[in-house]
């Protein structure tokens, strides 16, 4: 039976959190060297069609790189008002609807 990550001893759990860090950071590292070499290849380019794609790459790898230097947590905060609880009828009852009188009912016709 394989054992589960909670059963581990500290040291192999240590040594598994220092091995992630090597291989995020060197993500890490990987993800800077292409940003480099794009804003290098940016700099030696004329063809506007060229420059667009690699401006586009650049983006894509700022962000990604923005997102695994972020950390651990949440990604985005909720407003502050988002923990208040709003009831879901008013308490003197609903509203009432808008709009002119009522149309008349007529079943004989």
């Amino acid at each position: 039976m394989a054992k589960s990550g909670k059963d581990l001893p500290p040291e192999r759990i240590a040594e598994a959190k220092a091995q992630r860090a090597r291989e995020l950071q060197a993500i890490i590292d990987r993800l800077t060297g292409e940003l480099a070499r794009l804003d290098s290849q940016l700099a030696v380019t004329d063809d506007q069609n060229e420059r667009i794609m690699i401006k586009a790459e650049i983006v894509h790898f700022t962000m990604a790189l923005q997102q695994l230097t972020r950390g651990p947590g949440p990604g985005r905060r909720k407003p502050p008002e988002a923990g208040i609880a709003v009831p879901a009828i008013p308490p003197r009852g609903p509203l009432p609807k808008q709009g002119g009188a009522a149309a008349p009912l007529e079943f004989d016709s």
